[in-house]
């Protein structure tokens, strides 16, 4: 009788070593992201943060985003939020809203992990499961990719339905062989999957062309299955994407603010100012080797797609949604980090096939420790850039928001700019925030109609937190706050600093004839 064991499959060394270097990727990407969870509580708070955290709190006090208050990102990220203020008290308790803004970054990990499995996903389905393994491992350590998301900001709720679209369309397309009624729920699945992420952040509209471009090159080459289900197919997805912003729409049309939300969501957006914010250069100096691999496994994966006579649209659909998004650069109004965070896991999904096209070149029983190896040079940009995020702290953030909840009541109105410290307090006029961007849209007439109503009384902030913003606002401002406000000294405010200020804000505030002196609170006369 033959023994059981003897009909199993023998491994050889070359499957053993390869499984080896598998498990060390997925190490390797667990590592990377476990050391990132010290991070969340001591990273200081990005202005944006409390932008979303407070219009999250808006939307748990009943008011309706761009018709009770100023926003410009599409809403989703804050109806999520929303229900989570029921565990925390941030409205007396300043522990308690430091726990939720913690729980606001903790809530981004858990997303960042999905996205991460996601793009896992996509990599198998597209190439292998190395490809996969490895474009993960590259996205978790990319700079720009570990400081975003690690941030409250609705671009981490996108990211995961926008690479769960993508997911859905690269199934499509490989089952569009078997027959266009099969693929019909995966196209309508991406469909719906992007037209949520654009439902969390408008900025999601940039993966719109590219995508398209991609679906019309399937489209022109019908193969067995013919033009017309391919194009119906491709009507399909868009039919996806229209389903979430109509439904979002007509809610907010139900509530009398379906105007306001297509004119602050895409028509304001697509007037922005146009700012040089340099965030290129300093995404290709943090990125190079990765940049560098991706550059050579989209140009093998184009002429692949060239010379094939049997052609694979999956990897053509990634390179012009790659292509778009970088086309989107010269569009976007002001594209900051968080924009790079549609890209990256196309760049790392294209790297990684550019390292497996490396290592393909070695002798097989070499290419498992090469590509260990090779991880190796690949991780000095990536922990460098934690190193740094460890040297700075948000001690004087929470500081200054501890001086809010020591001095106000939760009623009392407080004034900001761009500091985030009313985050949870109410707002002072319709605007939350006042950054330089927002200011210089202001027409002067609003302005004035602000100070009318600070003057008169109709609008009384118990506590004004100063900062560069609310000094560009002009002279009679600064006049207003020096007649009718006391400054109150705070902990974490030192004189370095304030020096500092008043050389930064030296020509804001020669340039509206009025005097500051640094100093970030002004509280109303008699309160203490």
């Amino acid at each position: 009788m033959q023994n059981n064991a003897d009909k199993r499959p023998i491994k050889t060394p070359a499957c053993t070593s390869h499984t080896i270097s598998l498990y060390f990727v997925m190490l390797a990407t667990a590592g990377l992201f476990l050391a990132r969870i010290p991070v969340v509580g001591q990273r200081p708070f990005d202005p944006d943060e409390f932008e979303h955290a407070h219009a999250a709190w808006c939307v748990f006090k009943g008011m309706l985003p761009y018709k009770d208050f100023f926003e410009h990102h599409t809403p989703w990220y804050y109806y999520t939020l929303r229900p989570f203020f029921h565990w925390f008290d941030v409205d007396t308790s300043f522990e308690s809203a430091r726990h939720f803004l913690l729980f606001g970054r903790g809530l981004s990990l858990v997303l960042t992990i999905l996205s991460i499995l996601l793009v896992g996903l996509i990599g198998r389905l597209w190439e292998d499961r190395r490809v996969g393994l490895v474009a993960g491992l590259f996205l978790v350590g990319q700079p720009f990719f570990f400081q975003k998301t690690l941030e409250m900001r609705p671009d981490v709720l996108a990211l995961p339905f926008f690479l769960g679209g993508l997911w859905f369309l690269l199934r499509g397309l490989a089952t569009s062989t078997d027959g266009a009624r099969r693929s019909l729920r995966y196209f309508l699945g991406g469909g719906l999957s992007l037209g949520a992420a654009i439902m969390c952040t408008q900025k999601m509209l940039f993966v719109l062309p590219g995508a398209l471009a991609g679906l019309g090159i399937w489209s022109l080459f019908p193969g067995r299955v013919g033009r017309r289900p391919r194009i119906l197919l491709t009507m399909a997805f868009l039919l996806g994407v229209c389903v979430p912003a109509i439904l979002t729409w007509a809610a907010f049309a139900l509530h009398h603010a379906g105007g306001e939300f297509i004119a602050n969501n895409f028509l304001l957006n697509a007037n922005w100012k146009h700012i040089e914010a340099e965030q290129l250069r300093k995404f290709i100096k943090t990125s190079r080797p990765v940049l560098a691999l991706s550059l050579l496994g989209a140009s093998a994966s184009l002429y692949r797609f060239l010379r094939s006579e049997q052609r694979q649209y999956g990897g053509i659909l990634l390179f012009c949604t790659l292509v778009g998004l970088f086309a989107g650069l010269l569009l976007v109004p002001v594209a900051y980090r968080q924009y790079y965070l549609m890209p990256l896991p196309i760049v790392c999904l294209f790297a990684a096939q550019g390292l497996s096209l490396i290592i393909e070149c070695a002798r097989e029983g070499a290419r498992p420790w090469l590509l260990i190896l090779a991880m190796i040079p690949l991780a000095v940009l990536p922990v460098l850039d934690l190193q740094a995020t460890f040297k700075v702290r948000n001690d004087r953030q929470l500081a200054r928001l501890r001086y809010v909840f020591e001095n106000t009541k939760p009623t009392d109105v407080v004034m900001d700019g761009w500091e985030g410290m009313g985050v949870f307090r109410p707002h002072a006029f319709y605007y939350f925030f006042l950054h330089g961007e927002l200011v210089d849209r202001l027409p002067r007439e609003q302005v004035d109609a602000y100070l009318d109503a600070l003057e008169s009384g109709r609008i009384r902030p118990r506590l004004i937190a100063m900062d560069e913003n609310l000094v560009a606002l002009g002279s009679r401002f600064l006049r207003f706050v020096k007649r009718n406000y006391v400054r109150r000294d705070m902990a974490g405010q030192d004189r370095r600093t304030i020096a500092d200020w008043q050389k930064f804000f030296k020509k804001i505030v020669k340039k509206n004839c009025a005097s500051w002196d640094g100093f970030f609170y002004f509280s109303r006369d008699g309160f203490d």
